[in-house]
């Protein structure tokens, strides 16, 4: 079987890398595809991933440019898959992945743990053959955006890469750090369809992360902030800030939340990763995300806190918390389901056999 992978996020990029793994190692052949956006590719080689298709940009935050990005890269895949005939499509909710998947009658599988994303739902739930997504997330707001057949897991997406994760204190050396000594902070995606729609009044490609430093400074905190900026508008108001470290490439970000002393993100990929490593996590995104509280109900170090401007105290807080201890947090990763169950449940359900 050759099985088609479309990843256009880090998260994809680890998500895929290891459902890709288990498909490879029992023989099955596959196919990378992605973009360029955010560390992605950068993520793809850092994963040994060294061939794959990137086609296209991300369109950026005119509704126009995502249209017209969008349509280039469809084109583009249409020509190479109908090359390549991949028996199966599996993606994160793909408009352009999924629209070349049904026109060229690939069987597409879409994981998703994202409905507050409506319009990339919209353009791909009823085209594609099964829907997976973690059991905290009410298969109705899904349906509302698209009728599919539905698989659900008792998990998170970020177990799969996470479970059997080993840390290494050498990348901290790479970017010149000492453990505990830091925060690590993600900045939100001020680009996003979604995030435009709930905050309209911030320009897009803007980062609340410069208000965050700065008040770092003022409580005289001397913790380092390592960032992870989304869009390069982001990047440059970031650089050169005191005390403020961004990786050029891709690293192991694994290792550097869990040697952090807290993390905060806008999203929630990350402070679910954070919080599963056992580092006290906060995430500012404007809506309690289901997977995130989850998790936390079962017991990792996971907090939504929303009101930005005062989540300098909090997450200063945080950083003072203990981390969940390593027997601990096996014990609680070892109940989860990963997305791995839900796709191979949901192959059975389209009789795809391995």
């Amino acid at each position: 079987m050759k099985i088609w992978f479309e990843a256009l996020t880090g998260k994809q990029a680890l998500l895929f890398h290891f459902v890709a793994k288990y498909f490879e190692e029992r023989g099955h052949e596959t196919i990378f595809t992605t973009r360029k956006y955010d560390y992605v590719e950068s993520n793809l080689k850092r994963l040994g991933r060294t061939r794959f298709y990137s086609i296209g940009t991300y369109g950026g935050a005119s509704l126009k440019d995502k249209l017209i990005s969008g349509t280039r890269r469809i084109l583009k895949l249409a020509e190479i898959m109908d090359q390549e005939k991949p028996d199966l499509l599996i993606s994160l909710a793909s408009p352009d992945a999924t629209r070349t998947a049904f026109g060229l009658a690939i069987p597409t599988i879409q994981v998703n743990d994202t409905p507050h994303a409506k319009a990339t739902a919209r353009l791909t739930l009823s085209i594609s053959n099964v829907l997976v997504h973690p059991e905290a997330i009410n298969s109705e707001d899904f349906l509302k955006l698209g009728i599919i057949d539905i698989v659900k897991y008792k998990g998170v997406d970020e177990v799969l890469w996470i479970k059997d994760y080993e840390p290494s204190k050498s990348v901290l050396d790479s970017i010149g750090l000492e453990p505990y000594t830091y925060i690590v902070v993600r900045c939100e995606e001020s680009k996003a369809a979604y995030f435009q729609d709930m905050y309209p009044e911030i320009p897009p490609g803007s980062t609340i992360v410069v208000d965050i430093v700065n008040r770092l400074k003022e409580y005289g905190s001397d913790l380092k902030i390592v960032v992870f900026p989304r869009y390069e508008e982001q990047k440059e108001v970031l650089q050169g800030l005191d005390n403020v470290i961004i990786p050029d490439e891709s690293v192991d970000t694994l290792s550097v939340l869990y040697y952090a002393r807290a993390a905060m993100t806008g999203g929630g990929t990350m402070g679910r990763e954070g919080a599963l490593l056992g580092t006290p996590t906060l995430y500012t995104f404007p809506r309690e995300l289901e997977v995130s509280t989850y998790i936390a109900e079962r017991g990792f170090p996971l907090v939504h806190f929303p009101d930005h401007m005062n989540a300098v105290e909090k997450i200063l807080e945080l950083a003072e918390m203990p981390r969940l201890s390593e027997m601990k947090r096996k014990e609680l990763l070892s109940k989860f389901e990963t997305p791995m169950d839900g796709i191979l449940r949901a192959m059975d359900r389209i009789k795809l056999k391995l």
